[in-house]
């Protein structure tokens, strides 16, 4: 009995000598340490069609294929959102939450150009609070940015699409002064 209660101890003290991959934000959300890797192939140009001045606002959720065509509708979703930031970090909000420091509220993720296709990678999270970076591809037209949830390896016949339209309203300039450096 002595055996297997030192053997939990020293389990214990073994695992919180490693840091932890995430830490909390103020309203409780964990967010991934690490960098995103794909930040070097962020190219500025993209922003000719995306309008770092506002949020997108999630107006649709679907089942897709490949070509972000609809295939059938999957029920409701949150109320989501999006931010761009001038140098290529994405902030993600959901449930209404939204505060303009990134140090309070919001997933973290960045939009890139890689091999032609812009992507972005974001920290997603499942059921049991882990929490991983996975990749959205990206289509943009007009006021409308779709973004295709394909992280799997082998190629399926369904994706879920989540599909944003640009605000009315533009971004307080109060939103512009934090740092965005995920």
């Amino acid at each position: 009995m002595v055996r297997v209660v030192l053997i939990v101890l020293l389990g214990f003290v073994v695992i919180s000598c490693f840091p932890s991959p995430y830490y909390r934000l103020a309203d409780g959300r964990k967010v991934i340490k690490s960098k995103y890797k794909n930040i070097k192939y962020f190219d500025a140009n993209i922003f000719n069609e995306i309008d770092v001045n506002f949020l997108y606002k999630k107006v649709d959720y679907y089942m897709a294929d490949k070509n972000y065509k609809k295939l059938r509708d999957i029920g409701k979703d949150v109320e989501r959102s999006i931010q761009f930031y001038k140098n290529g970090r994405v902030r993600f909000f959901s449930f209404g939450y939204t505060d303009p420091n990134p140090e309070i509220t919001g997933r973290r993720g960045i939009i890139y150009k890689k091999n032609g296709k812009i992507k972005i990678d974001a920290q997603f999270g499942n059921q049991s609070g882990d929490v991983y970076k996975g990749t959205y591809s990206v289509k943009i037209e007009g006021d409308y940015i779709f973004l295709l949830d394909d992280n799997f390896l082998v190629p399926r016949s369904e994706y879920i699409c989540f599909v944003y339209k640009k605000s009315d309203e533009k971004i307080s300039e109060d939103w512009k002064k934090y740092p965005s450096d995920w």
